[in-house]
């Protein structure tokens, strides 16, 4: 190799080109950094729930009615426990979003200073008297419980006990305390799992010592095993003989919270593939748009003797410069970012948030942005090094800038235009096409994002389109009699709109087991909704969660074989015609997102029970656990209907759940926001290059402009107009393609996740993204325009 001649050409590139060089460099820092730091966000969100258990968490769980079990921390399988009181509670008071139940609220106290051993503090401090308690983070974002709070509990006597052992415990008779809130905890049951959510108070020792002796308690040990879940089984014998009343397995509880976590972990890894999918093909551009660009230069270089290999040699090494650089940026911008992550309930979890150095993404990562970079590089660097003549050819204007400059435009204006629209030939040409392409490209996803957005965001705002159509509803009756009461109640109040008599039973789809439901309006319609096709309105129909759907292979319009256990023993099957998919409502804990079927009343009754000598016993055995949904009017006056009933029923009377994926992936991290402003990141970077190569390449007709009267306000102006041009063509083109790509996007997401597919496109969302677009454009342009007003015209006419 020719070195000397090498070491002058990368002088001279480094003394011109070094602009453009650092806009490389930073781009491909920004590309990788948000790819390393999206990926790093989703492992550490992935693990954050399993190291709190880790740290904070327990197997199992034992309770008794005896003060003290003294063989449970030695048994054989029992590495360490923690052992707790849990009085029984009356309804709380508060001044809260909504009406509590004690249905879903609960006191655990400890006894000794142990509160750290299964509980992870939020905000503030422990408490230290018998009238200061935690408050759990679930009531406190639910319920807008906060450090200051006053939280009036009602308390069971000890005499009472036994009542409410049997669910008959009358008004509570012991003290009442009002509870000081003096810190926000996470403790492992705190984490809502499928279709349950509970609030917790934690008072500590200070509780105990001046209260056990007045109140109803309940005893729990929080148990560590040896062998974690292998060894449960023989722990619930073990416990129960040691005098336990009984013991709970919490793997299911752990594995449904990190199901729920787990969407907010996908989300980050898909917005990093997503992001490196862009990035590769800006980069790759970037690469491309700029070797092509030096590729002038290798004529004198191979003049000077340098070969093929030579040159490939040094459009490699600018490629690694460009590549260490850039992946050193990415590194830095991923290792600054890592605080963000991990949101919601993951960030609740997440034993140490702040900076995080993740060394095997990071450093992976950033050995292979060096590689990419250089792959990337490779066919242009090959292309570049063997089209070292000069191959002529003929300049086609744009009819555009023929239309511009014959309209009157200024100088300015049509210099402009056609510097965006106009490759141009020999030592000027600029790739203009991967510039206008990447535009209409940023431009499309920009909006496709938009469209999804807003969709997410109205999905996530109106619990109809997920399946909860109602504001409260009832379970734990009997029988259709019990329900009586409850239902000529509402049917007389104004304040109620809808009322919906439910039952569910398991069922096997086509050989899939899951749950149906089935519902009869008692007023209104009924509160089920339906994502595509109908509801199920006669005996032989049935609607499926769209998940269901899909294991049963089985669709819309054809024929399922739905198979119910019986009462008496064995099962029925019969075939029913598939009218639609529904959108089920995930309080159940049966049913779900995408999950379940849904029958109409009469043609669940004919499905299970036909007629015969044992229809009446058969419809008396499957009516025995009814539940009642009920939709109220808006406003205030709903809101006080809500809390009457749930006053009037207490442990009956629930409030809807929002699902946990929903939760995690739509409320705790704004998924398409972040893509959103990652393309814009990614599209500004690419113009903000096409500028850079722009002025570089074509001083020399700066030059002359210059020369002959060109001020250089015009030359700013040109600058504007054309970063103006380019982004005004990605718009014109981009929005279109934008809106019809989001709205395919969103329906295939929402089908597969079991929703109403409800488009929104917000006109003033994309007006705003429209006039950002041109006005960022046009901030981007400031520097290239200044670089390109100041120089003299001397310097831009001078040969290199």
């Amino acid at each position: 190799m020719r070195f000397g001649a090498l070491g002058v050409a990368v002088k001279s590139e480094l003394r011109y080109r070094w602009r453009s060089w650092l806009t490389l460099a930073l781009l491909v820092s920004v590309v990788g950094g948000v790819v390393l730091g999206a990926t790093a966000a989703g492992r550490r969100t992935a693990s954050a729930f399993p190291r709190f258990t880790a740290r904070y968490g327990y197997d199992a769980l034992a309770y008794s009615f005896q003060p003290s079990l003294p063989k449970i921390p030695k048994l054989p399988e029992v590495a360490s426990s923690t052992f707790l009181d849990a009085p029984a509670t009356g309804t709380p008071v508060c001044r809260c979003l909504h009406p509590l139940s004690q249905v879903n609220f609960g006191i655990t106290a400890s006894p000794s200073l142990a509160l750290a051993r299964f509980l992870k503090l939020v905000d503030g401090r422990l408490p230290t008297g018998p009238d200061e308690a935690l408050a759990s983070f679930s009531f406190a974002r639910d319920e807008g419980i906060h450090v200051g709070s006053l939280v009036r509990v009602p308390f069971y006597a000890p005499s009472q006990l036994q009542d409410v052992v049997d669910n008959t415990p009358g008004a509570p008779a012991g003290p009442t305390v009002t509870f000081h809130v003096v810190g926000i905890e996470a403790a492992e049951g705190d984490f809502p799992s499928v279709g349950s959510l509970s609030y917790t108070l934690v008072p500590g020792a200070a509780f105990s010592r001046a209260y056990d002796t007045r109140i109803a308690l309940f005893h729990v040990y929080l148990v560590r095993l040896r062998h974690g879940v292998a060894n449960v089984a023989r722990f619930d014998q073990d416990a129960v003989a040691a005098g336990a009343a009984g013991t709970s397995d919490v793997s299911e509880l752990d594995a449904s919270v990190q199901a729920g976590i787990h969407p907010q972990a996908v989300g980050w890894w898909v917005l990093a593939l997503l992001a490196g999918l862009a990035g590769l093909a800006i980069v790759g551009q970037a690469l491309s748009r700029q070797s092509n660009v030096e590729a002038d230069e290798y004529r004198t270089l191979a003049a000077l003797g340098l070969g093929p290999g030579d040159l490939m040699a040094l459009g490699l090494g600018r490629a690694l410069l460009i590549g260490l650089a850039g992946a050193a940026g990415a590194v830095v911008l991923a290792f600054a970012v890592s605080p963000i992550a991990p949101l919601g309930e993951a960030r609740v979890a997440e034993p140490s948030t702040g900076l995080q150095f993740d060394g095997l993404v990071l450093g992976l990562g950033g050995l292979a942005i060096v590689v990419i970079v250089l792959l990337l590089a490779l066919w242009p660097a090959y292309r570049t090094s063997r089209a070292t003549r000069d191959t002529g050819g003929v300049d086609r204007p744009s009819q555009i800038v023929a239309k511009v400059a014959a309209a009157g435009a200024p100088p300015s204006a049509v210099i402009g235009v056609r510097r965006a629209l106009d490759r141009g030939l020999g030592r000027e040409s600029v790739p203009v096409g991967s510039a206008l392409g990447g535009a209409v490209l940023a431009v499309a996803a920009l909006c496709a994002t938009a469209v999804f957005g807003t969709s997410l965001t109205n999905l996530v705002a109106t619990p109809r389109l997920y399946g909860q159509d109602f504001q409260v509803w009832f379970n734990g009756f009997t029988s259709f009699d019990s329900v009586n009461p409850l239902v000529a109640q509402l049917r007389g109040d104004k304040a109620i709109r809808a009322v919906t008599l439910g039952l569910q039973q398991p069922v096997e789809i086509n050989g899939v087991p899951t749950h149906s439901i089935a519902g009869s309006p008692l007023q209104g319609a009924v509160l089920i909704s339906a994502a595509s096709g109908r509801l199920a309105q006669r005996p032989g129909e049935v609607a499926l969660g769209s998940k269901t759907l899909r294991q049963a292979h089985a669709h819309v319009g054809g024929t399922v074989a739905m198979t119910f256990p019986l009462e008496s023993g064995g099962s029925r099957t019969i075939a029913a015609r598939v009218v639609g998919t529904a959108s089920l409502p995930p309080d159940f804990g049966v049913v779900g997102l995408g999950v379940g079927a849904y029958m109409s009343y009469d043609g669940f009754m004919a499905a299970q029970c036909p007629s015969g000598p044992a229809s009446v016993a058969c419809r008396t055995a499957v009516t025995q656990n009814p539940v009642v949904l009920v939709s109220t009017t808006g406003g205030h006056r709903g809101a006080g209907a809500v809390a009457h009933y749930a006053a009037q029923f207490p442990g009956l009377a629930y409030l809807p759940v929002k699902p946990d994926n929903l939760v995690n992936f739509g409320e705790a991290v704004n998924f398409p926001l972040i893509l959103g402003f990652v393309l814009v990141l990614f599209g500004l970077s690419t113009l903000l290059h096409v500028l850079v190569v722009s002025v570089a390449r074509r001083r020399r007709e700066l030059g002359l402009l210059k020369a002959i009267g060109l001020m250089p306000q015009q030359v700013l102006a040109s600058v504007s107009w054309q970063a103006t041009t380019i982004a005004s063509v990605g718009l014109v083109v981009g929005l279109p393609l934008g809106i019809i790509s989001g709205r395919a996007i969103w329906h295939a997401f929402a089908v597969n996740l079991g929703v109403v597919p409800a488009t929104v496109i917000d006109a003033g969302t994309l007006t705003v993204i429209s006039v950002g677009v041109l006005v960022a454009a046009n901030l981007l342009a400031i520097g290239p325009a200044l670089v390109a007003a100041r120089a003299k015209p001397n310097s831009l006419l001078r040969s290199e």
